[in-house]
């Protein structure tokens, strides 16, 4: 069954209202020096993976391998949202890596809101489905998988060289015409589409133009967004598993409504209600971190409110890779599975000091004893597929760690420039303490079950 035990309304109150904070805390790390980019929405999709097992209890299609997958699959849809996010201004601002002019053109607030939800939904396409994938119960074959992986990429390569320019001169024209103007300015002669096919999806090369760097990422966005809704409708009607496309969708409309809501930090700080909020601008209240915190609390909440409502489906074993051999498939499951643990443990380990060659010696040691010891405690309690303890037992344990880990690293240890206890009285660090004190007593909680599950 998806759920195994029955619980109070408050009860699920409470796992809705952590799973939020949870996701607050996990994107506002996010963005911080250490994990930043693909590598900091690996670590989103890696922990609050964790938490759905929790709540939602052993899966056969969520085993560790799967488990590693899923995860992982995040990485594949990180667009870039630099230029995005202060469109809710109504002003869109333009300005290129060889000069240090910038260029504004006028736009609507409607086309700033209609790109920021395209960023929203088009977030976490695979994460979101596979997410679903692994607690219903369609059994998956092989060529689904490499139909959808195919699809995926299909239809952005489709989007990119076609309809997401369409959609941007009918929505935002003034994207293609600043562009194009920034074009002039660097005495090349195009139109924005024939330029953009020239370098096509070079975002590098985009920021070298005024208007270049919105521009190609515009495309992205909106591409991303398109091939989310045909992924969806892939899954739903070719694959035909209704649990994976509803979770997929409500991951996906949920970042698109999160990261569209907490945009109004931008406007309250730098549009309409800049002089009301001067005061506190740049002191307590910074838009860009408030902004990553409330796009993940919002859409934690979303998320988890969906995942305790989904009806139970029948506990199956998925079929793709079922004819490997299976010794290499222990050897292939752990290597992934163990593989996103250490990821998560080195990585901001090491960067969280690089200023100095002394500092990044001490974070190279730092991230590789963790990474030593959480393989030696991982094989010792979890067996090298999970198989001692299970799935569910196993989440328990590392989601109780990587929030201390998380909240440490990020509060406290690290040089002193990225040391964000230092601005303790900032609304954003606040929100991540308060966040990381109750997900992590909440978790403590859920780990201790583990002895009376065995029990």
């Amino acid at each position: 069954m998806l759920k195994k035990e029955k619980r109070s309304v408050l009860q699920e109150i409470i796992i809705v209202l952590i799973g939020g904070l949870l996701m607050g805390m996990l994107w506002r790390a996010r963005g911080e020096h250490g994990w930043g980019s693909e590598s900091g929405v690996l670590m989103v999709g890696f922990v609050y993976t964790l938490f759905s097992m929790v709540i939602l209890g052993n899966r056969k299609k969520m085993d560790l391998g799967w488990f590693a997958f899923t995860v992982s699959s995040f990485v594949l849809t990180t667009p870039a949202w630099g230029t995005l996010l202060s469109q809710i201004t109504g002003t869109l601002r333009a300005s290129a890596t060889v000069d240090e002019e910038v260029l504004t053109a006028d736009i609507s607030v409607f086309s700033a809101v209609f790109m920021m939800l395209c960023l929203g939904f088009g977030m976490a396409t695979l994460f979101g489905i596979l997410l679903g994938r692994g607690y219903s119960d369609k059994q998956w074959k092989l060529r689904d998988i490499i139909l959808l992986v195919a699809v995926f990429y299909a239809v952005d390569l489709i989007a990119k060289a076609s309809v997401a320019h369409w959609v941007i001169q009918a929505v935002q024209p003034e994207a293609a015409e600043l562009f194009e103007q920034g074009l002039r300015k660097a005495g090349i002669e195009g139109s924005a589409y024939s330029v953009y096919m020239e370098h096509f999806a070079s975002i590098p090369w985009g920021k070298k133009i005024h208007g270049g760097r919105n521009y190609f990422s515009e495309v992205q966005v909106v591409a991303n967004a398109i091939k989310t809704l045909v992924c969806l409708l892939f899954v739903r009607f070719v694959i035909k598993d209704k649990t994976a496309a509803k979770i997929g969708f409500a991951v996906n409309g949920a970042f698109a409504i999160s990261i569209t809501v907490a945009d109004l930090f931008f406007f309250f700080t730098n549009g309409g209600l800049r002089e009301a909020f001067a005061p506190y601008t740049g002191t307590f209240i910074y838009a860009w971190s408030n902004w990553e915190y409330f796009t993940g609390f919002i859409a934690g909440v979303i998320i988890t409110a969906v995942l305790l409502k989904c009806k139970p489906t029948e506990d199956v074993h998925e079929l793709a890779f079922a004819n490997v051999p299976e010794k290499a498939k222990r050897i292939f499951i752990f290597l992934g599975g163990f593989g996103v643990i250490a990821v998560n443990i080195i990585r901001p380990a090491v960067l969280r000091f690089d200023t100095t060659d002394t500092s990044t010696v001490i974070g190279v040691m730092i991230g590789v004893i963790l990474a030593v010891a959480a393989l030696i405690l991982f094989i010792r309690f979890a067996g090298i597929n999970a198989e001692k303890c299970g799935m569910e037992n196993l989440a328990r344990v590392l989601l109780a760690f990587f929030v201390g880990f998380i909240a440490v690293f990020y509060l406290f240890i690290c040089t002193e420039e990225y040391r964000n206890i230092l601005e303790i009285n900032t609304l954003h660090t606040i929100l991540f303490s308060v966040s990381a004190v109750l997900c992590l007593a909440w978790s403590i909680k859920e780990a201790v079950k583990i002895r009376q599950i065995q029990q």
